[in-house]
């Protein structure tokens, strides 16, 4: 089975690292050719030489699985470059915060991501987890390749499928509507949510969200806020969000797949929160590449 690792960062270079244990043909692409790269982890830097592609620039046979794990804001670009790696039952994982991009792609499988981390110029920091949720339906080779990672005693990777995915996908983006939006505007880490006021301010943005969600049918149990509060509070002090590091770098979000995509949901509620947030991300977007 022929794999490939689009995006080489945070998340991507986790599950690059975890499918170099199994026995298939991996290939990991990149913006550029690369030699390897350094995950720091518990303490621990390791360097792993596995050599990066340049995306642009392949022009070999085709992938049965391709995960791509770039920012949501490449995926319309990269689209024409990825479809030209498919044959026509590949299977593309999308691995990106937010909703609102899976019709780039044919074959798409839109994944919720639990892997933790941030990547630095030389090196990327790993705090936690590894882990792919997907929708529980027939798949060629995924279903393969989850049976290879069950059955292995060195990955570490693990792709579960979900009979509930709309469920867990929306609740990862109300997730990311709270962290990202506070942590982005604010320009500091998990830390501020040991201050009262945002714990408050961040629920209210929850709450506005959920509505957003739950306003046809039900999808989110209303408790699901304080579930989210309490994963906020259990993350290290010092561990950012894509959007902090995004906002603290000065480079384009990802708001258009999270808050703007919720608030383009609306309709008729009344959001003061989540309208001051899109705003204010919006307003730092705003002619910049």
């Amino acid at each position: 089975m022929k794999i490939a690792v689009i995006g080489i960062g945070a998340v991507g270079s986790v599950i690059a690292r975890e499918l170099k244990k199994l026995n298939h043909n991996t290939t990991l692409f990149g913006k550029s050719i690369k030699e390897g790269f350094t995950i720091l982890e518990n303490d621990q830097k390791t360097y792993y030489p596995y050599q990066i592609l340049d995306l642009h620039e392949y022009e070999g046979s085709s992938f049965d699985i391709i995960f791509v794990a770039t920012k949501a804001t490449a995926l319309e670009a990269l689209s024409p470059h990825i479809s030209k790696m498919c044959h026509k039952n590949t299977e593309i994982i999308l691995c990106e915060n937010g909703m609102g991009f899976d019709h780039f792609f044919h074959n798409p499988i839109p994944a919720v991501v639990y892997i933790s981390g941030q990547k630095h110029d030389h090196m990327i920091h790993h705090f936690q987890d590894a882990r792919l949720l997907v929708e529980d339906k027939s798949y060629i080779y995924l279903a393969t390749l989850i049976e290879d990672l069950e059955r292995s005693v060195d990955a570490e990777l693990i792709i579960e499928r979900s009979n509930d995915f709309l469920r867990h996908r929306y609740e990862k983006l109300l997730i990311n509507l709270g962290i990202n939006s506070v942590t982005a505007l604010a320009k500091n880490t998990a830390k501020i949510f040991d201050l009262d006021t945002i714990i408050h301010l961040t629920r209210s943005l929850l709450e506005e969200g959920l509505a957003i969600i739950n306003h046809d049918e039900q999808i989110i149990e209303p408790a699901f806020i304080d579930t989210a509060l309490s994963i906020y509070a259990s993350y290290d002090r010092d561990m950012g969000t894509s959007m902090f590091y995004d906002a603290t770098s000065g480079t384009r979000t990802e708001y258009e797949f999270i808050q703007k995509y919720l608030h383009g949901q609306k309709g008729n509620l009344e959001t003061p929160v989540l309208d001051i947030v899109v705003t204010l991300l919006e307003a730092y977007q705003y002619e910049r590449q």
